[in-house]
């Protein structure tokens, strides 16, 4: 599971419009990796105006899409995050080992980030609603959820629909600050 470009230019183009000022913790549903080489990673913090004389600091970038990868941790502190955690069951990449699954019963990451994004890992989940539970309780009140997810040929349970994301704003009373379908 990783970041590509598209999710890449999605989020810098969210920082560059005010989205994230203020913001300081994200958790990743599932251990991300940067799924893209260095030059790429620097065409975009060119585009972006971020400084791509950090991208020294990210190991095994050019890897991709062989083993060991880049987390996507660096990326997140070169927008200005300082608490980056990822929660997935297979505790790679320092992820914190937690089976979506399951009831999430850690009070301690309940209300505590600021962003919570799912590039492609909660179709994975069985118990797709016990895992969306999940985000909703890690996350803190006016935080942002980001889900980015194939909409046909993914490899996990299931394929989520426009209707299907727009009902899980509906229900939980949240804004839609973008849709692409």
């Amino acid at each position: 599971m990783g970041i590509g470009i598209a999710a890449a230019q999605i989020l810098l183009e969210l920082k560059n419009l005010g989205k994230f000022k203020d913001l300081k913790s994200v958790a990743e549903i599932g251990s991300q990796e940067i799924h893209f080489k260095k030059k790429d990673l620097e065409d975009l913090y060119l585009q972006s105006g971020l400084d791509s004389s950090k991208l020294d600091k990210y190991e095994n970038i050019d890897n991709w899409p062989k083993q060991p990868r880049a987390s996507s941790k660096k990326f997140y502190e070169d927008m200005g995050f300082s608490d980056y955690s990822s929660i997935d069951i297979n505790n790679e990449l320092g992820s914190i080992q937690i089976d979506l699954n399951h009831e999430l019963k850690d009070e301690k990451l309940f209300n505590k980030f600021d962003v919570v994004t799912d590039f492609g890992s909660c179709e994975h989940v069985f118990n797709i609603s016990e895992c969306y539970k999940s985000v909703h309780k890690i996350l803190k009140v006016n935080g942002l959820i980001i889900i980015i997810q194939a909409v046909r040929g993914g490899n996990g349970y299931f394929l989520f629909d426009k209707a299907f994301l727009e009902g899980i704003a509906a229900a939980n009373n949240y804004d839609i600050l973008h849709s692409s379908y």
